[in-house]
């Protein structure tokens, strides 16, 4: 596979197997219908949707013609370190402390951001996760370890 757009292949082919397990697995649960949803239309059809993009991107850039890319570790580590941390956190310390860690810790991928411009995008997602699934959504988090 030389000369391929690797890095565009890998995400598509990435994608389509997880839009793909989600829909498979989706199966499981009732579907109902447009109009009454069941339990199991949401992740059927997200994982086609899912699948369908991914294949969208993977095969134009199995055509086409690219470079190997260079794999970021350190980004790639602090994105899965990040991900991880805030799954640990959430139950224990709620959801506005652990939303303000691991955005903070995701800008620590990104070398060229200040630590006042660390600050003020972990305090800024941290607001809007808030008002979009706290206040928004009205979803049932807790907020803090005091909950």
């Amino acid at each position: 596979m030389s000369g391929r757009d690797y890095q565009d292949v890998f995400g598509g082919a990435v994608m389509a197997s997880i839009g793909l397990f989600c829909a498979i697995y989706g199966q499981r649960y009732d579907f109902g219908s447009l109009y009454r949803m069941g339990p199991g239309f949401f992740p059927v059809v997200l994982g086609v949707s899912l699948a369908a993009l991914g294949l969208m991107i993977a095969v134009p850039a199995w055509l086409r013609s690219g470079t190997m890319p260079t794999i970021q570790w350190r980004t790639a580590a602090i994105v899965v370190g990040g991900t991880v941390l805030f799954g640990i956190m959430l139950k224990s310390i709620g959801m506005i402390a652990a939303t303000l860690i691991t955005a903070f810790v995701y800008t620590l991928a990104d070398r060229n951001i200040s630590w006042r411009g660390r600050a003020a995008v972990a305090v800024s997602i941290t607001v809007i996760t808030v008002l979009i699934f706290v206040i928004g959504l009205n979803m049932n988090l807790p907020l803090g370890w005091w909950e």
